[in-house]
């Protein structure tokens, strides 16, 4: 075939595998048989089954799609996608194919072969009205089956004729396609000359009304054919004879009839055993010698790893449309799961694996603009995603960490302006037995340059946290940094302590021995902090707040110790029924204390949306109603996540020492 037409030049695709990309045209000007088609070619993605099909195709091409060297074992296959032929479902029948392929080593040609003139931009619904009628839609079609075979049998032609520079071997050419292109791979198979047989086919849920020729070749040419016993066109019977036809031949013949799948399953993901249809290909080439291992490359670089989907995979990715996707690559695993604060509900969503080895999850839903914490479980193994370097600290370990951008991110984001400094440092707790204990402090951007003392905020985490979690996923630094930027915020350090102790449980009691931190923090963080800083040890200068766990440690300091702060700011928190009861019958006295009615703020804050702690929240409120506490009461769109609390912190900083 002289001047071939090179449409796209070769190019590296190593986030799939792939070494190397080309579209190569069949034919120098005008295929005959179709001379006169004024037309052309288009794609469409908006249709009913929002999937991208190619149409009136005029010039027909093959793109190769060819393995690294390295991986390349010889065997070569053109892959023809169906559509009736009015369309071609281009990926799921064509390119995820190639892929797939290009993964076990084999060279994958996807053949754009001529079809029907399509008269809508629409020809997924166009074809639907006239799929009530074979007799009239095989009528139609008639004319063009000869073209696309004449295609097909022209690019087995081509890839055989230049095997050699493409590490092929000419005689381990093969041929498949699905549906409309099952049907063409028998007719290329039947009407071939030696030049152009495949050396092995492989139709999926063909059509066998509209095959032309009958005679099964005399030369080995092993059959692999799949179909699902619910094709919605009644094509399961016509894999059967296919399959028959070749078997009485005594040819290489293997069958496979899946209870469920419909028409079309290419490689979509239905959570069926259609869905790993292609894996039972791969072992049937294997079965079939086409497989072997790729040959050893001269002057290899010992070193040099072949290219794998990991390399550049891209774990989160907002779509387009405001749905997140996490990915990530994990061959050999049976189960991935991804959780995280994302989702509006708590819970695990389930990962589902593609020919690649990559798990992917996308969510039903849109995502605003924030930062979102995320987990992968890989076989019942919490584990951290390889891929990205952002993390949050927490009392279980790491979590990963992703931001989705957007104005509403502006109070929380890094910018050009001065930043503190995490100074993280370690003191010897005498009030839990001597043991030492790590905290982290925020000095503000012009702390060395301060001469007055500055205060201070106590910044107290959750039960599944630590004192790095407000640096972290809570992005305290730099929320402080901005409001200093704005103007909006006094000079202060901020004190982030770890909150848990040795002995205590999550939920701490109503007396002042049931919470050891409450201990620890008056005896020894506080005299600490003081000791190394400078700021003042005044009550007025002095601040307490924090989250869940941290939010009941704040309103046990608050109640026990009032004489100490000024400033009160538990959130998302509130005591459980039996504390209220103890509170109630037991401390009557201290919650009756006038010192806590001389706190300059005491705000109580939640989210909108907070299930988990709502009750124990509004028994608080109503016992320090009933006591005659004075609060303040503000509550913050979303849940029990750092979503909320990041918004809180921005919020009660700016009025603090006023």
């Amino acid at each position: 075939m002289k001047n071939i037409l090179i449409l796209l030049s070769l190019y590296t695709m190593c986030n799939t595998g792939l070494y190397g990309q080309k579209v190569i045209q069949l034919y120098e000007g005008k295929p005959k048989g179709s001379e006169n088609w004024t037309w052309s070619e288009q794609t469409s993605s908006k249709n009913m089954f929002n999937s991208e099909v190619v149409y009136n195709v005029v010039q027909p091409t093959i793109t190769a799609y060819l393995p690294h060297p390295q991986n390349a074992n010889g065997t070569a296959i053109i892959v023809a996608p169906g559509g009736a032929f009015h369309t071609l479902s281009i990926n799921s029948e064509g390119v995820d194919v190639a892929k797939w392929l290009n993964s076990k080593g084999v060279a994958a040609f996807v053949l754009k072969y001529r079809v029907a003139r399509s008269f809508t931009d629409d020809p997924v619904r166009e074809l639907m009205g006239k799929m009530g009628d074979f007799k009239k839609l095989d009528e139609e079609n008639a004319p063009i089956i000869p073209l696309a075979t004449t295609d097909g049998l022209t690019a087995l032609k081509y890839v055989r004729e230049h095997a050699k520079e493409m590490n092929i071997n000419p005689e381990r050419i093969g041929f498949m396609g699905f549906s409309a292109g099952g049907t063409l791979t028998m007719s290329v198979v039947y009407t071939a000359t030696d030049e152009s047989r495949p050396n092995f086919v492989a139709p999926i849920y063909a059509y066998e009304n509209a095959i032309l020729g009958s005679e099964v070749p005399k030369a080995k040419t092993p059959i692999f054919v799949a179909v699902a016993g619910d094709d919605q066109l009644g094509f399961m019977p016509h894999s059967i004879n296919i399959y028959k036809k070749w078997f009485d031949a005594k040819q290489s013949a293997e069958l496979h009839i899946y209870e469920k799948g419909g028409h079309g399953f290419g490689m979509r993901k239905q959570d069926i055993p259609t869905d790993t249809w292609y894996e039972r290909f791969g072992e049937w080439l294997k079965l079939q010698g086409l497989l072997p291992p790729p040959p050893p490359m001269a002057n290899a670089n010992p070193f040099q790893r072949p290219p794998s989907p990991n390399d550049t995979l891209s774990s989160v990715k907002v779509l387009p449309d405001g749905k997140i996707r996490f990915s990530i690559y994990a061959p050999n695993a049976h189960e991935v799961s991804v959780s995280g604060d994302y989702a509006p509900t708590f819970g695990a969503n389930k990962l589902n694996k593609d020919f690649s080895g990559v798990w992917s999850y996308t969510s039903d839903f849109a995502v605003k603009p924030d930062i979102y914490t995320y987990d992968f479980t890989v076989d019942g193994l919490r584990i951290f995603d390889p891929k990205n370097p952002q993390y949050k600290e927490s009392n279980s370990g790491f979590s990963n960490i992703y931001e989705v951008s957007g104005p509403e991110n502006d109070f929380q984001s890094m910018k050009n302006v001065p930043h503190g400094r995490i100074e993280k440092l370690n003191y010897v707790s005498s009030a839990l037995g001597g043991i030492s204990r790590r905290l982290h402090v925020y000095l503000p951007p012009n702390y060395d340059k301060s001469k007055t003392p500055l205060p201070v905020l106590y910044l107290l985490h959750g039960g599944g946290d630590n004192d790095a979690s407000w640096t972290t996923v809570g992005r305290a630094n730099l929320i402080l940094d901005n409001l200093y930027a704005a103007g909006k915020l006094k000079d202060m350090i901020v004190v982030m302590p770890a909150g848990h102790t040795p002995k205590a449980a999550l939920a701490m009691g109503a007396g002042p021995e049931q919470d050891p931190f409450c201990q620890d923090l008056v005896k020894d963080i506080i005299p600490f902090i003081e000791s190394n800083f400078k700021v003042s040890p005044k009550r007025e200068h002095r601040a307490i707040a924090g989250l869940s766990m941290g939010g009941v440690q704040t309103l046990n300091l608050a109640l026990w110790y009032p004489e100490k702060f000024s400033y009160v700011y538990p959130m998302s928190t509130g005591y459980f029924p039996p504390v209220i009861k103890e509170l109630e019958e037991k401390y009557s006295s201290v919650l009756k204390n006038p010192a806590i009615n001389q706190f300059k703020l005491f705000t109580i804050g939640a989210g909108k949306a907070d299930a988990l702690v709502m009750q124990n929240n509004k028994n608080t409120m109503d016992l320090f109603t009933k006591m005659g506490i004075k609060f303040n009461y503000v509550e913050t769109e979303g849940s029990h996540t750092f979503l909320v609390w990041r918004r809180n912190l921005a919020y009660i900083a700016p009025l603090l020492f006023r």
